[in-house]
């Protein structure tokens, strides 16, 4: 995907080994895939290369002080991870498998050993954590589990076996009565394409970026594995960074202003270090209940936190760090979002139907992808009924507003307008040729889409207030610059964000 990109060029078996920053930008030296010495010039170099990484080790610990220190809880564990492939068993290959008697079929045969989704789990002897990953065609497993007497005179493969075993053994009650029968998946299907120890932290940079270097994932932040916290920070890392430095590089007068950039991407920092702890602590109380012992108490305690979770899940509520993700930023100092304005908040993912300007047709898509059908770095979502969008009056001064604001248009402009209608009507979506409007896609148009467990179409205008928002700007990463009920109220998001990018 990367080496498709437009936007992309990937170098592979390369060895980055020096750099050199200057005040309009970095340049990395490095050996190309056959030993030659060559350049390479950027505006800005991110490190997200892994925790023992050259960008931080090499660069940015020496020349900056940059390191990882302990995080919100201290942790310190061995694991023993292995990713494996497996291919399905056969009749013909495996003619012996009793759940060819039971009526499995080699798919079924997979999902009950190998079930769907992430699991944390505690079976007796040690915390686990396993799940699929990659494409479901694949069929690639990831098997982690804590060895805490692990010293290196240990086979990592034979523990690994040790422990796999009495999880892919099953005890299935023949088709037509009978005795249960102990089967065991066999073992010529499962690949092992790396097993090894792997020493776990939690940890946390002191400083995320010095001048125009800048870490992210594993680079910035290292997690144990039984939160399943650490790609998912990553990525938010990149994909709240990535829309400042599209400001960065195309504002030109923010191009040599070292205080507004230093400012933007310590805003970057401070969201990204709550969002950190957020997750951690998501990772602790996992680690809390994957790594007890299980007792009366404990089925208690996840018993309550069940109903706790549905009752509050179905008023759009969150609980603990289960909840952190939809207030997004809120709680940040320093944020880039105002918080004068309702901003700080993440939007809700949901599903919508989409019309695009001039088209007859309606595309169903997440609601983040709509919002994303705009050239412009912001998005100012319009939230009003396609059949009572406004007066040609009040559009004319919406557009008067965007155009006077002094924002740069590559910012927010006309162009950045997304219309979500909330009305709940089966009347035909209809839409000018002005901007892309939208609206929640009923549940009967959702069969056959991947609907995760809790999912409500109401949680989007819940979280934006139902009625009281009516325009809305919106980052990249679905977080709410500001918000407003009218023009008046805009105008001061305007001047608010203008401030901001000065």
């Amino acid at each position: 995907m990367v080496a498709s990109s437009e936007y992309c060029t990937l170098q592979s078996s390369c060895e980055v080994i020096g750099r050199d920053e200057h005040e309009n930008g970095v340049t990395v030296h490095y050996l190309d895939s056959t030993k030659t010495p060559s350049q390479l010039h950027a505006a800005w170099l991110v490190g997200a290369d892994g925790k023992r990484g050259i960008v931080r080790k090499h660069f940015l610990e020496p020349s900056a002080g940059v390191r990882q220190e302990t995080g919100i809880f201290e942790y310190e564990g061995t694991w023993i991870a292995a990713n494996l492939k497996i291919t399905l068993p056969t009749p013909q290959r495996h003619p012996d498998l009793a759940l060819w008697a039971a009526g499995f079929d080699p798919e079924s045969v997979y999902d009950l050993f190998w079930p769907a989704n992430w699991h944390f789990c505690r079976p007796p002897g040690k915390p686990m954590a396993c799940g699929r990953f990659g494409p479901h065609s694949d069929r690639l497993w990831r098997h982690e589990f804590a060895v805490p007497e692990w010293n290196d005179s240990m086979d990592a493969s034979a523990i690994f076996w040790e422990n796999l075993i009495p999880l892919i053994t099953r005890k299935i009650r023949p088709l037509h009565g009978g005795c249960p029968v102990e089967v065991t998946f066999p073992h010529d299907c499962i690949e092992v394409l790396r097993c090894r120890p792997f020493r776990f932290s939690h940890r946390v940079v002191n400083k995320w970026f010095a001048e125009r270097t800048i870490l992210i994932g594993d680079a910035a932040h290292v997690f144990p594995p039984f939160g399943g916290q650490g790609v998912a920070c990553g990525v938010q890392d990149a994909v709240g960074l990535a829309w400042r430095l599209a400001i960065l590089t195309k504002i030109g007068s923010l191009a040599h202003s070292r205080a507004r950039q230093q400012g933007l991407l310590q805003s970057w920092a401070s969201e990204r270090r709550l969002s950190t702890d957020n997750s951690a602590r998501l990772t602790r109380q996992n680690g809390e209940l994957c790594n007890k012992e299980d007792s009366w108490s404990l089925s208690v305690q996840l018993a309550c936190l069940n109903i706790v979770q549905v009752f509050l899940g179905a008023l759009g509520l969150g609980f603990g760090p289960f909840g952190a993700d939809s207030q997004g930023y809120r709680g940040c100092v320093g944020g880039e979002f105002s918080m004068e304005h309702g901003g700080g908040i993440k939007l809700g993912q949901v599903y919508v139907q989409t019309r695009l300007p001039d088209s007859p047709t309606l595309k169903i898509e997440l609601s983040d992808q709509a919002m994303r059908r705009v050239p412009t770095i912001l998005t100012l979502l319009v939230v009003a009924p396609t059949q009572c969008s406004g007066t040609k009056q009040e559009l004319a001064s919406l557009l008067r507003m965007l155009s006077q604001s002094g924002i740069d248009p590559a910012v927010l402009s006309e162009m950045s307008i997304v219309q979500f209608d909330p009305s709940d009507s089966s009347d035909h979506l209809s839409g000018g040729s002005l901007w892309p409007v939208c609206r929640i896609a009923p549940a009967d148009l959702l069969i056959g889409y991947p609907i995760r467990s809790g999912y409500s179409s109401s949680q989007f205008m819940r979280r934006l207030g139902d009625s009281r928002a009516r325009y809305v700007i919106v980052r990249p990463d679905n977080i709410v610059v500001a918000m407003s009920g009218d023009l008046g109220g805009l105008k001061s998001s305007l001047d608010a964000l203008k401030r901001s990018l000065s």
